[in-house]
C-alpha cells in the first residue's frame, strides 16, 4: 500500500468516525433525563447538559413536607436527574471511543505521525 492509499484510508476512517460522533451527539443532545425523590412524588427533568426543564411535585409531597424538607427533596430529584444525564454522557463518549475498535485520538495521532514523518519532522523509526 503506498502513501496515498494509506492517507485515503485514514481520511475515510476519519470521515466515518466524524459521522458517527455527530449522530451520537445529536441523539444524546435530544434526550431528557429524570430524577425522582420522595418515593416518586417529586420528579425533575433535565436536558442532556443538565438544564432543568420541568419539576413536578405531587400534592401528597406538598402536604407531607414543610418548605425546608420539600426544598431538600427537590434538590435530591434535580441532582438525580443531573447524574443520569452525566452518566449518559460518559456512556456515549465511552461508546464513541470503542465503536470502531480504534480511539479517535489514536486515529488522529496516526495521521499526525504520518504527516510529521513525511514532512521530515520525525524519524520514521522514532515514535
Amino acid at each position: 500500500m503506498d502513501d496515498m492509499d494509506e492517507l485515503r484510508r485514514l481520511a475515510e476512517q476519519l470521515s466515518v468516525a466524524s459521522a458517527e460522533m455527530e449522530a451520537a451527539v445529536a441523539e444524546w443532545g435530544a434526550r431528557k433525563f429524570t430524577g425522582a425523590a420522595d418515593k416518586g412524588g417529586i420528579v425533575a427533568t433535565v436536558d442532556a447538559v443538565g438544564n432543568l426543564l420541568a419539576l413536578d411535585i405531587s400534592v401528597l409531597s406538598k402536604r407531607r413536607h414543610d418548605g425546608v424538607t420539600l426544598a431538600d427533596a427537590v434538590v435530591v430529584a434535580i441532582h438525580a436527574a443531573e447524574q443520569a444525564a452525566a452518566e449518559a454522557k460518559d456512556a456515549m463518549t465511552s461508546n464513541l471511543n470503542m465503536g470502531s475498535g480504534l480511539g479517535r485520538g489514536d486515529l488522529l495521532g496516526d495521521a499526525q505521525r504520518d504527516f510529521e514523518t513525511r514532512a521530515g519532522l520525525r524519524r520514521p523509526d522514532f515514535p
